[in-house]
């Protein structure tokens, strides 16, 4: 089924859908997903912002690496988890500058280092800083805190963290899409590069006809029904995450065989 958009507001809005089975999630889930949107907008923006001093020439404090490091898990939706023990040990070292504290903000970093040991691939230029900062926090005789320099540590980035990212975050992306739609329904969206048009595939029974089929186009919302499809009285019956012209919709019947699809 192809919905065509509905003016620019609605191409904007279709650019960036809803994640598969969002119309079957919670309030809560909206509101964990939009939130982990934002901060991984804004983290973008912050490395661009960093990115255009260019190399820095001195070395950098804990505040500094820390603050560095969260920022760049929080670029991925993925990662932002990774990111709020860090964020809460410098949040503690801000707070006050105690023994208390400085213990606190160590057995955070400590529990940030443990989580990216499981990773395998990634973070480990991060986990090494994350280590050597906590080391610092544990050595009473330091007296560490945010602008403590770490000798040598000059930036928490490197191409081959950003390069396993990117593709972590594409295999995962993919492995949860699957998941999703095994487990949400058996909708596949697809968008053409321009963004102008939205297609919709269901794979339907062998044996379904023109005639067991009744899709319903409305102006933000799509209702597919499928004669002896397993999914009843509705394959799909929700809103869509922007407008469409239903005049300007329609839907095909495909293929044969196992490989049936509307």
């Amino acid at each position: 089924a192809a919905a065509r958009p509905h003016g620019r507001r609605a191409q904007a809005a279709l650019s960036a859908p809803l994640p598969r089975g969002a119309m079957s999630a919670t309030h809560e889930d909206m509101l964990m997903y939009t939130a982990q949107l934002r901060a991984q907008a804004g983290a973008k923006e912050k490395l661009s912002l960093l990115e255009q001093f260019g190399p820095r020439d001195t070395d950098m404090s804990i505040g500094e690496a820390l603050d560095e490091v969260a920022t760049t898990m929080q670029t991925d939706k993925f990662w932002v988890d990774l990111a709020k023990p860090i964020a809460g040990a410098r949040e503690a070292l801000e707070a006050e500058e105690t023994p208390a504290s400085r213990a606190r903000a160590a057995e955070l970093l400590r529990a940030a280092s443990k989580q990216v040991t499981t990773l395998k691939h990634y973070f480990k230029i991060e986990q090494r800083i994350l280590d050597a900062a906590a080391a610092l926090l544990e050595d009473g005789a330091q007296e560490a805190g945010l602008a403590t320099l770490l000798p040598g540590v000059r930036t928490t980035r490197c191409p081959d963290t950003e390069a396993a990212l990117a593709k972590g975050a594409e295999d995962e992306n993919k492995r949860r899409d699957k998941a999703m739609q095994a487990a949400e329904g058996p909708w596949e969206f697809t968008e053409t590069q321009d963004k102008t048009e939205v297609t919709v595939t269901f794979p339907v029974p062998a044996d379904t006809q023109k005639a067991d089929i009744k899709v319903t186009f409305r102006g933000q919302a799509l209702t597919v029904k499928v004669r002896g499809h397993q999914l009843q009285p509705a394959v799909v019956d929700g809103e869509l995450a922007g407008k469409i012209d239903p005049d300007g919709s329609a839907w095909t019947l495909e293929g044969s065989g196992a490989g049936r699809k509307l």
